[in-house]
């Protein structure tokens, strides 16, 4: 395989495969503006149209099966790890009773070692070890990185959606403003058992502007609404709740105001009882003088949820009798009006965000197959002209 030259992409608003009816516009234009920077959160309620969760439910499915086919066909101990710097995975963790146990869903690759995942990102791992040939007989080429991790660079649907939808593009629109860069778009797909998250929040960019100590932060709030924000938006195509099996999403109105990146470089330990009694005590919303409180969303089959970066959130066990819950994390952000041009050392990787695997957005540049929708979403912050 010659990974220089083979993509995925297809073009779907070209070639007339795209979904035009994926959004219901009267949820789309009832987005309040005001509120969503007001409590930092947004739901999308029932906002996928019939046909919309149908394929966003496929794809997640066809995704899953690709990222399974992967990890359980290789063989991990033959792939060239030290020679590219990277540590080999423990055997045990690697043997077929092992792979099997790693299926299904996502966050269960617990065979990666440190700097795996951020080297395929960064660079494409191409090995001859990796099982590649269930999506070779697909006609899905490789692209270096697991599908869990970039799902959009295997799945049309996925890549429209995240770079070029209008009716998407609209949505992020709405609650970044004209212009937004993506930060990350994995898959979450919970499966039976899945242990969830517990209390966290995030940082903008890398965390090199942030002021809040992420453990202790956030003794003076601001109502204002910061220029820098990164914006996740989670799609549940079959809905959530913590009564279809576990698994709930909570968040806390008005924290985001507080701009603390909440444990994201720590361990994350706290359940509700040890969150409300630590950093939320005696903590109000910003603008309504309300104590803060956790509220668990209930979310519909098609529904989304937009919630700010920063605000501190959690993700429940799920239920070892539960289904698995298909789901989509799409993070986008505001540039850094700070960073330029010249990011880095390399040409190819100045003319992307760092969101963005270079390797994979050169290959499709060369290729041909990168629309001007797709680079507005990938170029660098000082887009390179």
């Amino acid at each position: 395989m010659n990974p220089s030259r083979q993509t995925n992409a297809r073009h779907p608003d070209s070639s007339g495969s795209r979904l035009n009816d994926l959004l219901h516009p009267h949820v789309l234009a009832a987005f309040d503006r005001a509120i969503f920077e007001r409590d930092g959160y947004w739901v999308w309620e029932g906002i996928l149209t019939d046909a919309g969760r149908r394929q966003w439910t496929a794809s997640l499915q066809n995704l899953q099966a690709m990222n399974d086919s992967i990890v359980a066909g290789s063989d991990w101990l033959q792939v060239d790890f030290a020679g590219r710097g990277l540590t080999a995975p423990d055997p045990a963790k690697v043997t077929p009773d092992a792979l099997e146990a790693y299926l299904g869903g996502s966050e269960q690759m617990q065979f990666q070692t440190p700097g795996l995942r951020d080297y395929m990102y960064d660079h494409g791992l191409f090995d001859a070890s990796l099982a590649t040939q269930t999506l070779a007989s697909q006609g899905i080429a490789w692209q270096g990185m697991m599908p869990e991790y970039f799902p959009l660079a295997y799945d049309d649907f996925i890549l429209d959606i995240a770079t070029s939808h209008p009716q998407m593009m609209e949505l992020f629109g709405r609650i970044l403003g004209p212009r937004f860069l993506i930060d990350h778009v994995l898959m979450l797909n919970r499966i039976p058992g899945s242990s969830g998250r517990r209390w966290h929040g995030h940082p903008y960019r890398q965390g090199q502007h942030e002021t809040e100590d992420p453990a202790q932060g956030g003794r003076v709030a601001s109502p204002e609404f910061l220029p820098r924000q990164c914006v996740r938006t989670l799609c549940f195509p079959e809905g959530m709740s913590e009564h279809d099996g576990g698994g709930e999403f909570s968040v806390v109105a008005g924290a985001h105001l507080y701009r603390t990146p909440y444990l994201w470089d720590t361990r994350r330990t706290e359940y509700d009882e040890q969150f409300e009694a630590g950093w939320m005590r005696d903590k109000n919303h910003p603008v309504t003088g309300e104590p803060l409180r956790i509220k668990r969303l209930e979310l519909p089959p098609g529904s989304m949820v937009s919630f700010v970066h920063h605000m501190p959130h959690h993700a429940g066990h799920r239920d070892m009798d539960a289904e698995t819950r298909w789901g989509l994390l799409m993070a986008y952000r505001t540039p850094d009006p700070t960073e330029r041009s010249s990011q880095s050392s390399t040409q190819a990787s100045s003319h992307w965000n760092e969101g963005t695997p270079a390797h994979w957005a050169q290959r499709m540049e060369d290729a041909g197959t990168l629309t001007a929708a797709m680079r507005r979403v990938f170029e660098a912050d000082a887009a390179v002209a």
